[in-house]
Parts: C-alpha cells; structure tokens; sequence
C-alpha cells in the first residue's frame, strides 16, 4: 500500500511536493478508506485523483514515480560512462546546481518502508532503505538497512548486518544499490527483497494514450479472460465475448505476400496487426462479438471496427482488475481519456468498494473528470491538484483540498468551486 510519495527538482517541479494517501483532515464522514489496524498510519485511501489544467504538472506526478522504477530497472545495466536523463528543473540557474530527490513511503506484510534517492551529475549523492515494523506488536521503530550518501567525492554507506562492505566497494556512482542487492548479490535480507518487489512488481504505472491491449488480450488469449470480459459486459459496450486467436506465421505471410500483389496501402496496417509480447512472430487475431436483434451472435473485427473508447477500456481492465486481485497500486494518467463519465465512475467505485476490492489495491489518477470531486468518489484528502506558479516562467505545484482550511462544506460537491476556480489548477484563458 502507497503511504506517500515526495519529490523536487524534477521537470517543472522546482521545490520539493508531497502526494499522501492518509486522511489530512478530519472534517466530515470519511469515505473510502482502508482499515490498516496498523500503529502510526490506521488508515489508508483506496483511491484518490489529481487534477489541474493541461501543462500544469499533473503527468510529471507520475512520471516522477516512474524515474525512479526505470533508474531500479536499468542500474545493474549500467556502465561507468553511462549516463542518467537529466530531468531537472531547467528554468532557473539556481535548480541546476541541485540533485533531483525522491522518497516513497509504502507498506508490506504490516512494515512500513521508506526508500530515498537524490541524484546529481550523473551521481547517486544519496540512497535509503528505512522499515518500521508497524504492526500492533511491533516496535514502530525506524530501522535502517542502509543508508548511501557521497561525501568529499566518495560513496559511504552505513549499512545492516548481512550487507557486505564489498558488495557497497564494488558500487559504482552511477547505480542504484538496491537493485544490486538482488540481481547481482543475491542478498536474502528480507526487507531488501520486500521493498524491491514492491517497487517492480506490485507498483505500476500506465498511461491511457499508451496503453496497448497486450495485458488484458493476453490474458483472454490464456484463457484467464473471464474478469475482464465480465467487467466490459457490467460497462454496457454492447460486447458479450472477445476471442483471441493465434495466426499462423505461414498465414501472415501469405497475407502479405497479396497485400503487396492487390493492396499494397495495407501492408503496413497487415503487419503491425495486433502483435503481441516480445515473440515478433505471434500475431493474433482479435473478434469481439455482440448480440443481434434476432439474437444470433455477430463476430466484428475488434482493431477496425470498435470504437476508441471500447479500445482504452478493455486495455484498462486486465491491469485494473490485476491490480485488485494482487492488492498493489496502480497509476494512471487520464483515467477519463475516451471514456464516458458514468464508466469513470464505475472504475474509482471499484476500487473505493470494500466488498469487490478485497485485497486494498490502490488507485491513483490524473484527469479532467472534475465531476469525480463529489464527496462521494472522492472525498477532500482524496483530490489533489497541479497548479502553474508563475515567476518569469512558470513551476509546479502540488497541493490537496485539505490545504483549503476555512472552507465549510463537508463531504459534498467541491466541483461547482473548482469550476469557478477556488482552489486554483484551473487555465487562464484569454479570448482573442
């Protein structure tokens, strides 16, 4: 479970910023939370949204979390003389002589964890691994597995029983130590291997621009489809079934050899047709199927012949309904690209519904849907904006409804203010 996440000096964040999924407030009937029973942090948000104008810094949100996921992913691929993008602040002189710094704060198996980064010139300045045993018993206090940081032009690490100052002399500058720890020394320290799943595997980010049906197809084409068929029937999309069929490599050839004899303007639609995984010879074939008026089932070509919105949403729905069964987090940018607001609904109330999100998944998400900002969806400490502060240029800021202490209504619908631009993230549009 996400607890927090902070970061600075990062694309058009200059100062450091705070995204929480606990109650900051304590105004009205809380809604959709989880019960963590756990000391320090009892209770959790099962959902919460950013919202903002466009250019405002919303997907920089995520794309800060997912800096630090590819730094995990590429760090033991890294050479001495490779090098990291330089995603800093770059509108004033000032942010270039400063680290971009990140820390997340999450919760495995009742510990809480906290895993810091900041980066400098190509250099790892700084890097923590922190866990407080959080469970009712526990101690709750804050333990250090290791602690990185580069003094007078020299790594020294302060570390735990079971990490090897060789392994720590072997690190280079420009590496990430945790994913070391596990793919190249084997390190069997249980909170080492927690917090790096956690951070692969059970925390994910994806954009609806981008998403590819390859999760979700892939899933029906093992026949592991079932959830996410049920879930576009419940979506009313006018879809009963999907089927997923592999094409022969001999079948796809012969296609092309006459795409290139009598249509040679489809060759190119023929070929990247619904490939899937990294396996450049598997193609499928893709039908979805409605039902008639005389109550016959009619198979359609899924790729040319649903709409954009179908498309985003059964791409949405193998990881959404993955992320509930696994109890992870998932981010998304524009949960509401190409969809209706009543199927945006449906979405968050999934995840906000105790007895259909069983194992406490996480959703988080930046939109324009500012009908979400009901009290009912989403409550106060669950919407968060973006907002562009000018100063010459402009910078980012992120900031909670909460911050809004003297407001008086509790609970109900904030989107008639956000509308009339109360709380600020809203554009400022001059007619010409």
């Amino acid at each position: 479970m996400l607890v927090e996440f902070k970061f600075g000096n990062f694309r058009s964040f200059k100062e450091e910023v705070t995204f929480s999924m606990e109650p900051l407030s304590q105004n009205g009937k809380m809604y959709n939370l989880i019960e963590t029973k756990l000391k320090k942090i009892p209770r959790l948000y099962r959902t919460a949204g950013i919202f903002g104008s466009n250019a405002s810094g919303k997907s920089n949100v995520l794309y800060a979390l997912k800096f630090i996921k590819y730094m995990i992913k590429k760090s033991t691929k890294m050479n001495v003389e490779n090098t990291w993008p330089d995603e800093r602040y770059a509108l004033t002189d000032n942010n270039l002589n400063k680290p971009m710094s990140f820390e997340i704060q999450f919760i495995v198996n009742d510990i809480l964890y906290e895993y810091g980064v900041e980066v400098f010139n190509n250099i790892i300045q700084k890097e923590s691994l922190f866990y407080s045993p959080i469970y009712q018993n526990g101690s709750a206090l804050r333990n250090r597995v290791y602690n990185r940081i580069f003094v007078d032009g020299k790594p020294v690490f302060e570390k735990s029983k079971g990490i090897l100052q060789r392994w720590c002399d072997e690190t280079l500058n420009n590496r990430l130590f945790l994913p070391l720890l596990i793919n190249n020394y084997n390190c069997q320290i249980k909170e080492v291997q927690e917090a790096y799943n956690e951070l692969i595997n059970n925390i994910r980010i994806a954009d609806s621009h981008s998403l590819s049906h390859n999760f979700s197809i892939q899933k029906i084409a093992e026949g592991e489809g079932n959830g996410i068929i049920n879930l576009l029937k419940q979506a009313d999309l006018g879809i009963n079934d999907i089927s997923v069929k592999e094409v022969p490599v001999e079948e796809l050839m012969k296609d092309v050899k006459d795409a290139l004899e009598q249509e040679p303007d489809k060759l190119a639609e023929l070929i990247l047709k619904s490939v899937v995984s990294n396996k450049k010879s598997r193609v499928l074939d893709i039908k979805s199927y409605h039902k008639t008026e005389e109550g016959t089932s009619k198979e359609f070509d899924f790729k040319n012949m649903e709409s954009a919105g179908t498309k985003t949403f059964l791409s949405m729905s193998g990881p959404l309904l993955d992320t509930m069964n696994t109890g992870g987090v998932i981010f998304i940018d524009e949960l509401d690209n190409a969809l209706h607001p009543y199927l945006v609904k449906y979405l968050v109330s999934l995840f906000n519904n105790p007895d259909i999100n069983k194992n406490n998944a996480q959703l988080i998400f930046t939109s324009h849907a500012h009908y979400l900002m009901d009290g009912e969806h989403l409550s106060r400490d669950q919407i968060w904006f973006t907002s562009k502060e000018l100063n010459n240029g402009f910078y980012s800021d992120l900031y909670s409804l909460s911050d809004f202490k003297n407001l008086n209504r509790k609970n109900i619908s904030f989107y008639e203010a956000y509308m009339d631009g109360v709380y600020g993230a809203v554009p400022s549009v001059e007619l010409l």
